[in-house]
């Protein structure tokens, strides 16, 4: 998630988000990856991820762990950020995924014939 919202946050652009697959390895997916649509391994959890380095804790490899782990990402870390706060104030309002990040779109259902 790439921050584009209506105030200008300093340095948003070293903390891009995205919700990291963790294979049994231990081993995480990189911010390439769509760990909706990941080939390979299987994923046994979904953990918000930062192009900074920072992991948070795993979730479900479900649709409602992607979610949490989209949440996470934004409150447990993204809000955190020195920078951000003054913005948040002056906002009056919480980040909102939908409308101050530029995101990935959810994946196209596949229809059966």
């Amino acid at each position: 998630m790439l921050y584009i919202g209506v105030v200008e946050i300093p340095g948003s652009d070293d903390h891009e988000g995205y919700v990291a697959g963790l294979s049994a390895d231990g081993a995480y997916s990189d911010i390439w990856t769509d760990v909706r649509h990941a080939l390979g391994p299987e994923l046994l959890a979904y953990a918000p991820a930062c192009e900074c380095g920072w992991h948070g804790r795993p979730h479900p490899s479900d649709p409602g762990g992607f979610r949490a782990a989209t949440r996470d990402w934004l409150v447990e870390h993204f809000a955190e950020l020195d920078p951000v706060r003054p913005v948040l104030a002056a906002l009056g309002r919480p980040l909102c995924p939908e409308t101050d990040f530029l995101t990935a779109p959810p994946p196209a259902r596949t229809l059966a014939v």
